[in-house]
């Protein structure tokens, strides 16, 4: 018997909490283990302070958490979990803040990137009547010859050596090329200039199941002696391609 999607999400969020704690406990060992010689912290209170960090996490540690749950529960990649409707749906019945609020507000609060001036980014107005954000970490940034630079929040699947897997990033044109950033950092994990830069293409991803906005949008990055994939799991592709509007004349694509 085939089940309901109600109960599917039940399942993730009964799950989930222990899969938070998990995530965040080898970061607190770690700090722990670094800071022996001048602070003692047996096994409770470290633990007490996993926990209460759990008590504080944001929506994006609990969708990458319930995610995490449902690449198991369901045998889906992890880009397809984070945009599933039962992740979302277990969000929801934990009692977890907004996935979307939390990545529009690091979107929002985040400075502009070194070869831009005055971002926006993290627009509200891209939200569509279900509630997802349509344009949750797309911002623009005008450079100085008033060219917009674009921010879009991905997924990324393969091809970048510095990233080990799928990991949930931000791609920063600007002025000076692509910075690929993780989301919550500043500095970015790799930077191609122009000149390194031979084109994007965004075409359809994988169709999700039980996927309300259909499919996702995936861009492919081509740059010198490189090729990239990445998902953007709230955008599909013709979405995708009016943000990136500013971007393909300088990269010579058209999507």
């Amino acid at each position: 018997m085939t089940e309901t999607p109600d109960k599917t999400a039940q399942r993730i969020a009964k799950k989930g909490r222990g899969a938070l704690v998990e995530r965040l406990r080898p970061a607190f060992e770690e700090a722990a283990a670094a800071h022996a010689d001048v602070l003692e912290l047996d096994a409770d209170k470290l633990e007490e302070m996993v926990q209460r960090a759990a008590d504080r996490a944001d929506g994006l540690q609990w969708r990458r958490a319930l995610a995490a749950v449902a690449t198991e529960e369901l045998g889906i990649t992890l880009g397809e979990a984070l945009a599933h409707p039962a992740v979302a749906q277990a969000q929801t019945i934990v009692g977890a803040p907004s996935y979307e609020e939390s990545l529009a507000a690091i979107v929002e609060a985040r400075p502009p990137a070194p070869e831009a001036s005055d971002a926006v980014a993290g627009s509200e107005s891209g939200r569509d009547a279900d509630g997802d954000a349509a344009g949750e970490a797309a911002g623009a940034s005008e450079d100085h010859d008033g060219w917009q630079g674009v921010r879009v929040a991905v997924l990324h699947l393969d091809g970048l050596s510095e990233i080990d897997g799928e990991e949930e990033l931000e791609l920063w044109f600007a002025e000076e090329g692509l910075d690929v950033v993780r989301i919550g950092a500043e500095a970015p994990v790799a930077h191609f200039a122009w000149s390194e830069l031979h084109g994007v293409e965004v075409r359809p991803g994988r169709a999700r199941m039980l996927r309300r906005r259909g499919t996702p949008a995936r861009l492919i990055l081509s740059a010198t002696g490189r090729r990239a994939r990445f998902e953007a799991p709230g955008a599909e592709p013709e979405e995708l391609k009016r943000r990136l509007a500013p971007v393909l004349p300088k990269l010579g694509g058209d999507g």
